[in-house]
């Protein structure tokens, strides 16, 4: 009776054991998910953050070169043969030269009219498709004409 006993005793502590062990490896994978989630939310946010801060600098530029002039810190920017200004960042949006952001504002007059518009796009080194997008306008006429 006493064998029984024991049996079942080591019987329901494997049984623990492996539960506990299931249970473990389900929550370390989740935590693994949930890391690299976090890294692209992060990567988004400082996109996104890039974008609109280059955004307010097509706004205040009144040609290709003043854009230039306002996002170069340290020569991180230059001009694009097509048409345009890169400037690029390391991953916590410092300038950065050899940095993995790189976000490209494209300027584009529109005919005869004052309108400039601009597609601001932050790229990650390495990867074809922006990860963030942003399409804007500035108008460079006297105010009150």
């Amino acid at each position: 009776m006493k064998r029984q006993q024991i049996t079942a005793f080591y019987l329901e502590t494997l049984l623990l054991i492996g539960g506990l062990i299931a249970v473990i490896l389900v929550l370390t994978h989740v935590f693994a998910m949930s890391r690299a989630e976090s890294a692209r939310a992060r990567l988004l946010t400082n996109a996104v953050t890039l974008a609109a801060n280059a955004a307010e600098t097509v706004s205040a530029a009144d040609s290709e070169e003043a854009l230039l002039a306002l996002l170069d810190d340290g020569g991180n920017a230059s001009l694009l043969p097509g048409g345009g200004v890169e400037a690029r960042y390391d991953p916590d949006m410092t300038a950065d030269a050899a940095g993995t952001l790189r976000l490209a504002a494209t300027w584009e007059p529109q005919g005869e009219t004052d309108l400039v518009r601009s597609t601001v796009s932050v790229y990650v080194a390495g990867e074809e498709e922006p990860v963030y997008t942003l399409e804007t306008a500035v108008y460079l006429g006297e105010v009150g004409r």
